[in-house]
């Protein structure tokens, strides 16, 4: 049996060889035999790759339509998983259509994904190649944890081996610092695995795949039935139709990727809206920043810790010493929301609707042991400011009103920061205008629609919009934006 594991130092794609285990743990050992045996990794040739094909259920980690609500669910079709264990590569490629609930209103959304990783690099066409590293784990666990991946992977990497009474056992390793761990019925099959990744908001977020229906397919076994659950919820349901075996053509990393895996987070550009109302941009995520008499208001920490950082550094060098009062958040979206405990670290209160501050409390108490961040160095409390429908931040200058957003079918705790003096409407996701050049959708997004409604129930006497993804429009872009439905 070819079993070759690329080694590469500290990723957890790369499995590293171990030495031989000592006589005394033979005897473990032959549970991982058989189940080699048993799933088809003993035959007269080498298992090197594994195709499946499979349709189903993805539900998309990060993007809940409210704190305490399962991610939004797609349909997928036309799955195919790429399981190259002798190139310690992986790819995968779906279309996904989101399913649209009774009673939210949703724009369609509709992709196809094309997810690729290879010797601890990882990236996706879109159409171009765009490096993922925040995917490595994920796209890792669905190698190396797939039934066969896991057993030869274990076999090489000295394995902790549980066994019980019914013949079954627990079989573990680690990889980098992620330990790995399936659980195996006494014929061999492998029908849980489990480990963690890293998540801005939760930490450490355990990842879990089961497997059930086992048939077989082209002389090898293998699951029928994939589930897999992240942050102990749904994130896949797949249902297997076809298995191929050594058909994976290999791929190359794209040279641009292998140049810059990881891409350094977009500069802080920042762009003056009114005196005193400066917006953070430079990257996928905005920012703005306020500056009252008695300090400064953050809207929005996006991202992650590095981009908090930025922020920060931004902000010391051009306002000094000066007092950050609070840090606006307007949704829980991890997009939104991860780079939010940067602020905590340094004191800075979380101003969010109370539905979010509840669900913030609970998941920042969870461990953070692969990648800590500055609050889980240094641990201090968090201080909430709420609200459920408005706030004020009064300032003689530059007063800052927070509305929730009613009836957005986006999110359920949802906020838009208005300023009254300057007419500025700051908000995320319920508008992100068209770029210059495209097209704009065929049916008018809804989201859309129901921002201008926010406005108008409110009586907004908006003149400027800043998105917090894309450039700075007017209220009448907007306008003409939602006109075929108004």
């Amino acid at each position: 049996m070819n079993t070759r594991v690329a080694t590469i130092s500290g990723c957890a794609l790369a499995l590293c060889l171990a030495a031989a285990a000592p006589a005394a743990e033979r005897t473990n050992l032959r549970v991982l035999e058989r189940a080699a045996a048993h799933l088809g990794l003993r035959g007269p040739v080498p298992l090197d790759s594994l195709e499946y094909v499979a349709s189903g259920r993805y539900y998309q980690f990060s993007q809940a339509p409210a704190p305490e609500l399962p991610w939004p669910e797609f349909t997928v079709d036309g799955y195919v998983a790429t399981l190259d264990f002798a190139r310690n590569a992986v790819h995968s490629k779906y279309h996904r259509v989101q399913v649209q609930e009774a009673g939210r209103a949703r724009p369609h959304s509709e992709q196809t994904m094309d997810q690729y990783a290879r010797d601890g690099v990882t990236w996706n066409l879109a159409p171009g190649p765009v490096a993922m590293p925040i995917n490595l784990v994920e796209r890792g666990a669905e190698l190396w944890g797939s039934p066969q991946g896991f057993v030869s992977a274990a076999l090489q990497n000295n394995p902790t081996i549980d066994l019980r009474r019914d013949g079954s056992a627990r079989v573990s390793f680690m990889a980098g610092k992620n330990r790995y761990e399936a659980d195996l019925s006494r014929e061999g099959d492998v029908t849980r695995f489990s480990t963690i990744m890293d998540s801005p908001v939760l930490g450490d977020t355990p990842i879990e795949f089961r497997y059930s229906n086992y048939r077989d397919f082209n002389g090898v076994r293998f699951p029928a039935a994939i589930e897999r659950r992240v942050a102990g919820l749904p994130w896949y349901q797949l249902a297997v139709s076809e298995v191929r075996v050594n058909t994976a053509p290999p791929f190359e990393t794209p040279a641009q990727i292998a140049a810059n895996p990881e891409p350094e987070v977009a500069r802080v550009e920042v762009t003056d809206l009114a005196p005193g109302v400066l917006l953070f941009g430079g990257g996928t995520h905005n920012s703005v920043i306020v500056e009252q008499s008695a300090g400064l208001i953050v809207i929005e920490a996006p991202l992650n810790e590095e981009r908090s950082e930025d922020i920060l550094r931004e902000i010391h060098q051009r306002f000094g010493a000066k007092k950050i009062l609070g840090v606006i958040n307007t949704h829980t979206h991890f997009d939104h929301a991860g780079g939010l405990r940067t602020f905590v670290a340094e004191g800075i209160p979380v101003i969010t609707h109370q539905r979010n501050a509840a669900y913030f409390e609970v998941a920042w108490k969870q461990p953070r042991t692969l990648k800590p961040d500055r609050l889980a160095k240094s641990p201090r409390p968090v201080s909430f400011r709420t609200f459920t429908d408005k706030l004020l931040l009064d300032d003689a200058g530059h007063p800052v009103e927070i509305h929730r957003i009613v009836g957005s079918g986006h999110n359920d705790a949802f906020a838009m920061v208005y300023l009254p003096k300057q007419r500025i409407l700051i908000e995320a996701d319920a508008w992100t205008p068209t770029p210059a050049g495209a097209r704009p959708p065929a049916v008018v997004n809804p989201l859309w629609i129901n921002l201008y409604e926010n406005v108008t129930r409110l009586g907004l006497d908006v003149r400027t919009i800043a998105p917090l993804h894309g450039a700075v429009q007017t209220i009448d872009a907007l306008r003409a934006a939602i006109r075929p439905a108004t």
